[in-house]
């Protein structure tokens, strides 16, 4: 009797889907086992807990933080300090009861609270991240991020130290993916200006996890991240992901277009995606 070990690369929707099953030649054709766990699950958890714009955008100037509706379904509350001090910085961005549709096309419904030491661009500010019945494009995201400024590195751009620890997407299913990294941001673009808009960053570092068949993985920032301001996904930059008993997955986000498509290479077979 022979097993055959079949490769199968699949997309549904929009994802890459990679999964590994075997069959025996016998009278009965068994159904194929699959991995649950797709490409787009492991972009979906790094995007979603890289993702800056909107605290980042209310705090970009500490100076006029204040309490305000932003959009019909999204506010934003500003705690006073007792003894009037403006630092540290406290607020609350609350997309209310509903679903928020964001211009990006993503959707956020529950709290996102964060806490902030100093003005963002002094060395040793500490922006603390973390999510209250928090649904990203309607999975819930849990875990807690830290953004610690360290300063002006040997090429004189601004630096970021950025950690998420006990991070998980819980599917509506009930499956869930779990995500921890430190990695290494870099502000090379657009700082000389006091506008979002232009600011460009290149990130580096590790993260790891459980992915939904429950096996661990491990992804590394081979090549640079680009993210620019706008852009929901890195608009270039390469990464691998490691899984125990998978093969290993390289993605290519590009040469520096803003879209949601990347390379996929697995086993030296590379396709394209969405993301």
């Amino acid at each position: 009797m022979k097993n055959l070990k079949v490769i199968i690369i699949a997309f549904i929707a929009v994802a890459a889907l990679v999964g590994l099953n075997s069959c025996n030649k016998t009278d009965t054709v068994s159904e194929p086992e699959v991995a649950k766990t797709t490409i787009s699950d492991y972009a979906n958890i790094v995007s979603s807990f890289a993702s800056d714009f909107e605290d980042e955008l209310v705090s970009g100037e500490e100076s006029v933080l204040k309490s305000a509706t932003v959009e019909s379904c999204f506010t934003v509350t500003v705690a006073k300090n007792a003894d009037g001090a403006f630092y540290p910085r406290v607020w609350t961005m609350d997309y209310l009861g509903g679903t928020c549709t964001l211009l990006s096309g993503n959707t956020k419904k529950g709290k996102i609270h964060v806490s902030l030491t100093d003005f963002w661009k002094n060395k040793g500010s500490l922006k603390t991240v973390t999510f209250e019945d928090y649904y990203f494009n309607g999975n819930k995201m849990e875990g807690v991020k830290t953004i610690l400024n360290t300063g002006l590195n040997e090429k004189g751009n601004l630096s970021f130290a950025k950690t998420v620890t006990g991070a998980s997407l819980k599917y509506p299913d009930g499956k869930s993916i779990s995500w921890e990294c430190k990695k290494t941001s870099e502000l090379v673009a657009g700082g000389s200006t006091i506008l979002f808009a232009d600011d460009v960053y290149s990130v580096t570092g590790t993260g790891s996890g459980v992915n939904l068949d429950g096996e661990k993985y491990t992804l590394t920032i081979t090549s640079p991240m680009i993210y620019k301001n706008g852009c929901f996904y890195p608009v270039s930059g390469i990464v691998t992901i490691d899984t125990v008993g998978g093969d290993l997955q390289t993605i290519d986000y590009g040469s520096g277009e803003c879209d949601n498509l990347a390379k996929l290479t697995v086993g030296g077979v590379t396709s394209e995606i969405k993301l």
